[in-house]
């Protein structure tokens, strides 16, 4: 038993020797004071003191540079240099009111033996169906012939949108030019594509997103045809204008159906269900200005999302979309809800995931969803059964605009003139600012911060913080095998 004491006693004094070793060696300021024989304890115990105070406020200091690297590190800036920019115009999406082709529809009756009555009874079903949306679930026809057709032909709710799809022309592919969707700007085409929506299938056009946003990559994971047509002529996938151009205008142009449903947003951004949308039976002129939101270059390597707030479209975080915008983001709240109040989802949504929700049958769409339309779209409702706000936090777009309608002109005339319906976005006037995400506290002013408050408080520096590494490190090694300085 003395001898276990003796040698921890031993060990002990050696451990303390090699503690003062350092104190005596180190550089950081007033460590040599605490081991100092000339020095009385009254003294030592004042250089203890102050060497706490030190450390905590450098802590203190620290931390602080810390978090404002990981809270406040990016500014948004108003840049006015605006005589060198070239500004991305809005999109547009257009809804047709008339979805379905009815040689599509023809040949699919003549295969399932849809006959007679049946066939103007289904037909209305599914141009309902194709036309539904939160506002309108219970438009949707429900009686036992449309049973009865469903039970015959095995029609599942998760084959709803596929088979729409399917019955659906994409007239983006039409070879006759003057019945082709075309988007034009003069004799420049630009580039436009068949979409899936919370309004069903659309034609999205002038969009910066990328082809993932596609009905057919939405449905099956694919992405669009290549459209021979597209290419025959000059092709842009999205129209710009300066300053210096004036007027900078493109129509969305081909629809034959008796109306249209339009929208002009964002060109980085998809459609909102629950915007004023504009319906229209001869064409409809939006008269817009937009501003853009940009960030620099190297926003994306030096940061982290929490840092900036904000997402890149390819930084999806989503689970049943593979890119980003803040209503794509939004459009997953309402999937969630819906599946949550509902206990299951809309046709229209993307539904490929590794465990997929169940798709709601016609009759739940028309019996549950319009009780909560209010808040599914709004996700919140006043003076409703929902007063509490549900829960969806979605970040910014990095890269957005701001598009402001100054006016809505209907295309008087334009169904005769174009051979048929459509919709045109101008801009008269360019912005002369923008805001700018910057980065203003990146990592080298972080360790520029640190060292400094460390070089202050302690007179500490790299070096030093290499001395300590080597103390504890190889010099303690040579030290238990006997080799001392």
């Amino acid at each position: 038993m003395v001898s276990k004491t003796s040698k921890f006693w031993k060990w002990s004094r050696t451990v303390i020797n090699y503690f003062e070793l350092y104190f005596n060696n180190c550089c950081i300021h007033g460590f040599r004071y605490l081991t100092d024989s000339m020095l009385i304890l009254l003294e030592k115990f004042l250089w203890l003191i102050l060497l706490v105070a030190s450390i905590y406020f450098c802590i203190i200091v620290c931390l602080s540079s810390i978090d404002r690297y990981y809270t406040k590190s990016i500014h948004i800036g108003v840049e006015r240099d605006f005589i060198f920019w070239n500004t991305t115009l809005p999109s547009a999406t257009v809804c047709p009111v008339d979805r379905l082709n009815i040689t599509y529809f023809g040949e699919y009756c003549r295969n399932n033996g849809i006959k007679g009555p049946q066939r103007d009874v289904f037909w209305e079903f599914l141009e309902n169906l194709a036309n539904s949306t939160y506002i309108n679930f219970q438009n949707i026809p429900e009686n036992e012939q449309i049973d009865q057709i469903i039970k015959d032909i095995g029609l599942k709710p998760e084959n709803y949108i596929e088979l729409i799809y399917n019955l659906t022309y994409d007239r983006t592919y039409e070879p006759n030019f003057n019945e082709r969707i075309r988007c034009m700007d003069g004799a420049t085409f630009i580039h436009v594509r068949q979409v899936l929506t919370e309004w069903g299938l659309c034609y999205l056009c002038n969009s910066k997103l990328s082809e993932e946003y596609s009905s057919r990559y939405f449905i099956y994971g694919k992405y669009p045809e290549y459209n021979k047509y597209e290419y025959e002529n000059k092709r842009l996938q999205y129209q710009i204008g300066s300053f210096f151009q004036k007027d900078t205008q493109y129509s969305l142009l081909g629809f034959k159906g008796p109306a249209i449903i339009a929208f002009a947003h964002s060109a980085f951004e998809v459609m909102k269900v629950d915007s004023n949308s504009d319906y229209a039976t001869d064409g409809i002129l939006y008269d817009l200005s937009t501003e853009e939101i940009t960030s620099e270059d190297n926003l994306e390597l030096d940061t982290t999302v929490a840092m900036r707030r904000c997402r890149f479209s390819h930084e999806s975080n989503l689970t049943h979309f593979p890119f980003y915008t803040r209503y794509i983001c939004q459009q997953e709240c309402r999937i969630n809800l819906a599946y949550k109040i509902c206990k299951c989802i809309p046709h229209f949504y993307p539904n490929r995931i590794t465990n997929p929700k169940r798709v709601c049958d016609y009759k739940t769409l028309r019996s549950c969803f319009p009780h909560h339309a209010s808040f599914f779209m709004q996700l919140y409702e006043t003076n409703g059964k929902h007063e509490k706000p549900a829960t969806c936090y979605c970040e910014q777009n990095c890269h957005d605009s701001v598009v402001t309608m100054k006016a809505i002109n209907p295309m008087t005339g334009a169904k005769q003139l174009l051979g048929g319906i459509g919709s045109a976005v101008s801009v008269k006037t360019w912005p002369q600012s923008r805001l700018k995400r910057q980065v203003i506290f990146s990592m080298t002013d972080l360790l520029v911060s640190i060292g400094g408050t460390a070089g202050l408080f302690l007179g500490f520096s790299v070096l030093g913080f290499v001395e300590v590494i080597y103390f504890f490190t190889i010099r303690i090694v040579w030290q238990i095998r006997g080799y001392t300085l």
